[in-house]
């Protein structure tokens, strides 16, 4: 197409715009004049009152230079004759009340935007308009549909996508601390998410950049214009006040106001004054811990305390016979309904019981209220309940359990090793309201409020949940009862990961969170945000630290600027880090850049950098950005920057596999270009040297003498005992031997542990299972393969019908793939301990789950 004619075809579709524009104008004079005429003294009376109005009435949003119309639908058919529609940012209406504009949640819009050459519809051609406000700068069409030179309508040929170049444009554009929308620029793929209207939980998987965000909130004013739910009912659950801080125009943008947001740390009330040792977070986190909790809120019911004692009430002589007691007490622990519910049933039905002695000790025959009251506040009969069923606080039950070792030990018996339980202990502060209470017990504590009480001041029809991947089983617990009917919308990246708990897959989150609806799983696999180049820099790390998760493919074209790693003196890595930054920042043209420079979580490191770089804005020279962000790395999830200077990827490395996925996080933040600053060598997880092995001493288990030979096979099972024996004096061996019979427990299995061949025996839902504990670091495929036989060899020694073998390793093997082949040859399947659980294709089977 020539230019004339391109130029032709803008004009005629400024025309249109223009017609759409002049009836918002009109909208708002007929606005005015209703009020002026029908509301007096009164503008801002609600126009609802009126029914007959549409619902768009007098409702516009303030768009800046954001554009109303976004695209033009042309159709094959249409019952109202007319095979031209606009979409764009609202519902426009001319002075015929016809629509001029259709928005872009409406079902209509929405399937029209879905249509392609797989599923046409009606839909001829989509046309993307590029404006400004009210200009119309370009245009960008889509053949859905071609009518033959015989007037036949046949699908439009499916051509290899190209990225979207308006797409591509606004991806270029500066980014300034705040989200914006992707009406415009939305994909089929991530509409489609937006519009799922199935039922249930909707688990989102989205790798950087794919959007996972946009797709979370435009679904929020999807689901609200539809009516699926009020803005009341809904809540966006964000990972930080960072993160609540760079969307906080989204919704209003389009047009969903009332709808609450919060951060993660908010969501349960209190005031975090500690953070506990990792083993004690890694417990009171999982979902065992409610386990706990009710089990020590049932242990407040004392029937062992009922004794045969009587007191004098008005005259009478009133008997309390132990046995009657205890059979009130355990029938009011039957019953339904919370712990202080069914202490109330109890205090009900004793004092039932207590005024039908006293009616026949007096004859009396009007027990009345009053009655009632007096005989319940009576000493002997209030300490009574006071001794059997006690009032407690959550926050004096979890006190005493946490301080109390044989409350502790009572309560988690079956469900925690003791090891967990003394990772818990820890003893009380001198007063209630100075213990040291850190983000994992106000989950905890919220769990006893429910327990105790049966109230939940929290209800929502839907949930949005971003950056869930961050999620603890007890969190995802909480939000459940939060939201009982299972609507949801979970976002996430299991790479991202930089909580307490990793996951290797969503099940685990999803089954606790799920409602009666079930769930399904989506995925993107598209990036957009992050450079090409950036992205397969980022990979390497990526595909190490979640190797179950998909790296999206970035639609950006290479850029030879958008990737540079540079080694720099550790003398001089602050002052390169400053100038970097600086340099970065200046004004590209006239778009001011946005820098984030993102350091390890150390103290030393980030506070000088941001000294310096405070330092250096206050006396930047004109033309100098003043938009440079100094932050640890875990706390950029979720934003975006122009440009990010990521500072000693060693330390990350350092620190444990949370570290590393921080800094995952970190180099996949920009949307222009990625500067790696190192004074040390780069992790190996980025192409860095493989470090060689810490000389440690590890674990040996005893192995059969060599050459030794056996006489019949009794005597090679007595060699086989005597082996696992030797094995078992170890604590290593003890140690993962606990840790993996308390997860059996927890998933209500039954295991059996130290038989005499095999450490653990647990029968499953697909048999018998045989599990061999190792504390061999076995990493290559030939260490794995020389652990192998001996599983075989304990099956053929208990004689008996073993339909699993588990081998049981302290940690990851690095040689992977070697774990299928094992399984293929030797039929026996491997799991390892991580820091937060275990992994392994056959963790699930073996656990119980």
């Amino acid at each position: 197409m020539s230019t004339v004619e391109r130029n032709m075809v803008i004009a005629g579709e400024q025309l249109a715009v223009d017609h759409i524009y002049d009836c918002v104008t009109q909208d708002r004079k007929a606005v005015e004049s209703f009020r002026l005429s029908n509301l007096g003294d009164c503008p801002d009376a609600g126009l609802v009152s009126h029914p007959d109005l549409p619902k768009e009435y007098g409702r516009r949003e303030d768009l800046g230079h954001q554009p109303l119309v976004i695209e033009r639908i042309d159709l094959i058919e249409d019952p109202d004759d007319r095979l031209t529609w606009y979409i764009g940012r609202g519902t426009v209406r001319d002075r015929q009340g016809d629509l001029a504009l259709v928005k872009w949640t409406s079902k209509l819009a929405t399937a029209w935007r879905l249509a392609g050459p797989d599923n046409p519809g009606d839909v001829r051609r989509r046309r993307q308009l590029r404006c400004e406000g009210p200009k119309v700068l370009d245009y960008s069409d889509t053949e859905i549909q071609v009518i033959t030179d015989k007037g036949e309508t046949v699908p439009a040929p499916i051509l290899d996508e190209e990225p979207d170049p308006f797409l591509l444009a606004d991806l270029d554009l500066a980014r300034d601390g705040v989200m914006r929308d992707i009406v415009e620029t939305i994909q089929r793929h991530q509409l489609r998410l937006v519009a799922d209207d199935r039922k249930g939980l909707l688990v989102i998987q989205g790798g950087p950049g794919t959007g996972k965000t946009a797709v979370g909130l435009h679904r929020v004013t999807w689901l609200l214009d539809n009516e699926h739910f009020t803005a009341d009912q809904v809540l966006v659950i964000g990972p930080h006040k960072a993160f609540l801080q760079y969307v906080r125009d989204v919704l209003p943008r389009l047009g969903s106001r009332g709808v609450a947001t919060v951060d993660v740390a908010a969501l349960w009330p209190g005031d975090v004054r500690a953070t506990d040792p990792i083993t004690a977070r890694l417990v009171k986190s999982d979902e065992r811990m409610a386990k706990v909790l009710h089990n020590a809120v049932e242990n407040l019911i004392r029937e062992d305390l009922a004794i045969d004692e009587g007191f004098n009430f008005r005259g009478a002589r009133l008997d309390m016979d132990k046995a009657e007691l205890v059979r009130l007490m355990e029938a009011a622990r039957e019953a339904r309904g919370s712990y202080l519910v069914r202490r109330r049933r109890f205090i009900d039905t004793t004092i039932d019981w207590l005024m039908t002695q006293y009616a026949e000790l007096t004859r009396v025959k009007n027990t009345d209220g009053r009655l009632r009251t007096q005989l319940e506040k009576v000493s002997a009969v209030s300490s009574l309940f006071n001794r059997l069923w006690p009032s407690a606080s959550a926050e004096q039950v979890f006190r005493h359990l946490l301080a109390d070792r044989d409350s502790l030990k009572a309560a988690a018996f079956g469900v925690l090793t003791l090891d967990e339980q003394d990772a818990l202990a820890r003893p009380q502060a001198r007063r209630l309201s100075d213990e040291p209470w850190s983000a994992e017990d106000l989950v905890c504590l919220e769990e006893l409020r429910w327990l105790l009480t049966g109230e939940n001041e929290r209800r929502y029809q839907h949930l949005i949940i971003d950056e869930a991947q961050d999620l603890t089983p007890m969190q995802a617990k909480s939000l459940a009862r939060w939201c009982p009917s299972g609507s949801m919308t979970v976002l996430g990246d299991l790479a991202q990961t930089t909580g307490v708990r990793q996951y290797d897959v969503w099940e685990r989150l999803a089954d606790i969170m799920t409602g009666p609806e079930g769930w399904h799983i989506a995925e993107l696999g598209v990036g957009y945000r992050v450079p090409t180049d950036v992205m397969k820099f980022a990979a390497m790390l990526g595909t190490k630290i979640s190797p179950s998760t998909s790296i999206p493919a970035s639609v950006r074209p290479p850029s030879a600027d958008a990737l540079e790693v540079a080694s720099v003196s550790k003398q001089r890595i602050v002052a390169e880090t400053v100038s970097r930054a600086q340099r970065l920042a200046m004004k590209d043209g006239d778009q001011a850049r946005s820098v984030a420079v993102l350091t390890p979580p150390s103290d030393e490191l980030h506070s000088e950098i941001a000294d310096r770089i405070a330092a250096a804005q206050e006396s930047a020279l004109p033309g100098i950005g003043q938009q440079i962000t100094v932050m640890p790395a875990h706390t950029a999830k979720g934003l975006e920057f122009d440009h990010v200077v990521v500072v000693e990827p060693h330390l990350f490395a350092e620190q444990n596999s949370a570290g590393l996925r921080q800094l995952y996080v970190a180099l996949t933040r920009c949307t222009q270009s990625l500067t790696v600053l190192h004074s040390s060598p780069l992790p190996a997880e980025l192409g860095g040297p493989v470090k060689a092995p810490l000389a440690v001493e590890k674990a040996q288990v005893a192995p059969p003498p060599a050459g030794e030979r056996f006489a019949d096979g009794d005597e090679f099972r007595v060699s086989l005992k005597e082996r696992a024996g030797t094995d078992r004096k170890q604590a290593a061996h003890a140690q993962l031997k606990h840790m993996l019979a308390a997860e059996l427990y927890g998933n209500e299995r039954v295991p059996q542990l130290d038989t005499d061949f095999a450490d653990i025996v647990c029968e499953g839902a697909d048999g018998l299972g045989f599990y061999v504990i190792s504390t061999q670091d076995a990493d290559t495929y030939a260490e794995l393969r020389a652990l192998a036989p001996r599983l075989l060899e304990v099956e053929w020694a208990s004689a008996q019908e073993i339909d699993r073998l588990f081998l049981v390793l302290p940690k990851e093997p690095q040689d992977l793939w070697a774990v299928d082949v094992i399984k293929r040859l030797f039929d026996v399947q491997i799991i390892w301990r991580t820091e937060t659980g275990w992994a392994g294709p056959s963790a699930d089977a073996a656990l119980g789950r």
